[in-house]
């Protein structure tokens, strides 16, 4: 709960600022957050990028060490080796959904994407937020090194897709949707069966 708590104050900073500051109201704050459903074509995108998530998630925690999985640093490391009953199964769908997914959606694409999306063309501003999105996965790196291409890369292109997202729906749900079924599934994967 802790990431939902980091990443959850800007949000709520933002949120008094113009409440207080400029007397926005609430439907205004949470449609510029992308707290509303947004256009449902994006929620099909959203079950096809959640898809191929799985897929690429299956292939790059194959190439992760288990050393690396076991660092108490590492997001999902909690989950490693244990059973996969019915209580770890729900501890990784609340992993996934709401301590990482529900928090890194609402301030990189809710605060973020969304800020950039209202003052800069669509490619710049996901770009940025795909950029930005990136920079707290490359603290992979401080536990292995050799893993940059999965700390650089694989965020960068998730943040791009997630971002995409966001910013054609006018919604965080559909990328939330994406984010935490991808960290649920990873959190699934490495249990043991």
């Amino acid at each position: 709960m802790m990431s939902l708590a980091i990443y959850g104050i800007p949000a709520i900073i933002y949120v008094l600022v113009v409440k207080l500051k400029y007397g926005t109201n609430g439907r205004e704050i949470a449609r510029r957050l992308g707290l509303t459903l947004g256009e449902s074509r994006y929620y099909s995108w959203a079950l096809a990028f959640t898809l191929l998530g799985i897929v690429v998630s299956l292939g790059v925690l194959q190439l992760i060490p288990a050393s690396v999985m076991n660092e108490q640093n590492v997001a999902s490391s909690r989950f490693v080796g244990q059973p996969l009953t019915a209580m770890n199964f729900l501890s990784a769908l609340f992993f996934g959904l709401f301590e990482t997914g529900l928090g890194e959606e609402l301030f990189f694409r809710g605060l973020i994407g969304g800020w950039l999306g209202r003052r800069t063309k669509l490619w710049i501003a996901n770009v940025i937020q795909a950029a930005i999105f990136t920079l707290p996965h490359l603290l992979l790196l401080t536990i292995e090194p050799r893993l940059w291409p999965i700390a650089f890369a694989l965020p960068f292109v998730s943040g791009l897709m997630l971002g995409w997202l966001r910013l054609k729906s006018g919604s965080i749900l559909p990328s939330w949707i994406v984010h935490g079924f991808g960290n649920t599934f990873s959190a699934l994967i490495v249990m043991r069966i």
